[in-house]
């Protein structure tokens, strides 16, 4: 029964030492596939499928060398396709894309791999005097890193091929490799990193990939880091702003509106009307006040500003003492929706007024007294709707003054938009 035991234990092994050398020497024969100059873009993708199994046995899964050739077909194949695509044909965007990918996380992984111990005669670890730690020699890890500093540019111009062929986690992954690469101690020591501009205008990038996914947790973290590195572009406070907004982090939203507002604001209103309405919101009007008294010393004549004033104004007192604010704002642009809204909703509101106190008065009675009132009213309310269609409130006062008017073709007209 013993030996019994014995033999298959013994079977076992030769088993496994067989299949350990048949692994290495797959190992072997795709490194020798791949050296040859003349290897086609065929034999890459031979090379990859037939490593696979060796990056997964337990005799090869830890060697650096097993994880490097791997590498070296990922990038070997990449280039190819390259080659291949600069010569007009027809290459499949996202295999290329994934090649380069691929090459990197290869070797990544055989860089982790490639650090062994060096020992004193008596087998124990020789150890650095200066840091305490044990002495480590590598085999490949120049030879790794400078293969993927090659391909620094290639990371960032293969996201935004990647994005345009709508693979948002490709591009996503391209872009990040590039971040990870540009930032390491090995570029930095090779003197190969791109300006820090360049850094955050690929962080932006990725941001706008995990837009793509709906990952808005990572669209704000990639455009603060985006500015970190003195990207500062409207559109990474636009992007980060909706993203803020659509996860509900007003908090956040508020500060990045702060910062937006200082390089920004004279351009878009936008940021100063978010902090405006989170005092509101905290019924502080006399900051509000004051925060949009001082940037209408720097812009008097803006017609957003005044509008935004009227706002104020209306929430503290009436509709009648914030009029003129609008007012002024409608003679300042016509153009502007919100002003021609909030003017017409001010002629509005004075008939309803009027009609609540004068409550005795016959139908007939108060329609004639108001109707001019009302057509004052319809005139900015029509021009607000035409600027701004998407403003439901503007239809819904248009429906109810057409309806006081008794003018059916207007409302019939209006019923029909959609």
């Amino acid at each position: 029964m013993v030996y019994k035991n014995f033999f298959f234990i013994l079977l076992f092994t030769l088993l496994a030492n067989a299949t350990g050398n048949a692994q290495q020497r797959t190992v072997d024969e795709v490194q020798k596939s791949i050296g040859d100059f003349s290897a086609s873009i065929k034999t890459y993708q031979n090379a990859l499928v037939k490593i696979k199994p060796a990056l997964q046995h337990d005799a090869t899964k830890n060697l650096a060398e097993t994880w490097w050739v791997a590498g070296k077909a990922g990038y070997g194949l990449y280039s190819k396709f390259r080659i291949a695509k600069s010569m007009g044909n027809s290459i499949d965007d996202k295999q290329m894309g994934q090649a380069l990918i691929a090459g990197y996380e290869y070797c990544i992984k055989a860089l982790e791999l490639d650090s062994v111990k060096v020992l004193n005669r008596d087998g124990s670890p020789k150890i650095n005097k200066k840091t305490g730690q044990a002495k480590v020699k590598t085999k490949y890890s120049k030879e790794i890193q400078n293969r993927i500093l090659k391909y620094l540019v290639d990371y960032s111009t293969i996201g935004a091929e990647l994005y345009k062929a709508e693979d948002w986690a490709g591009a996503f992954k391209a872009w990040n490799i590039y971040h990870e690469v540009a930032t390491s101690p090995m570029a930095q020591k090779r003197h190969v990193s791109d300006p820090d501009s360049i850094i955050g205008l690929m962080s932006y990038y990725q941001g706008m990939a995990a837009m793509k996914m709906n990952q808005l947790s990572e669209v704000h973290r990639l455009l603060k880091v985006a500015r970190q590195y003195g990207y500062k572009k409207k559109t990474v406070y636009d992007n980060d702003l909706f993203a803020l907004t659509a996860l509900g982090d007003t908090v956040m939203a508020v500060t990045i509106a702060q910062e937006a507002f200082r390089l920004y604001g004279k351009e878009d209103i936008r940021y100063l009307r978010i902090m405006i309405n989170d005092c509101i919101n905290k019924h502080n009007y006399r900051d509000a006040e004051v925060m949009l008294d001082q940037a209408m010393l720097n812009d008097s004549l803006n017609a957003e500003y005044l509008n935004l004033k009227g706002n104020i104004v209306e929430l503290q007192s009436s509709v009648l003492e914030a009029r003129p604010y609008y007012q002024q704002a409608v003679e300042l642009d016509s153009t502007l929706a919100q002003a021609q809204f909030d003017m017409g909703r001010c002629y509005y509101l004075e008939a309803l007024q009027y009609a609540q106190s004068h409550s005795k008065k016959s139908q007939k009675a108060l329609t004639k007294a108001i109707a001019p009132v009302l057509r004052r009213a319809v005139e900015h309310l029509e021009k607000s709707f035409e600027l701004n269609p998407q403003n439901a409130d503007a239809k819904n006062i248009l429906r109810d003054i057409y309806y006081k008017l008794g003018d059916a073709k207007k409302l019939d007209k209006l019923d029909l938009m959609q």
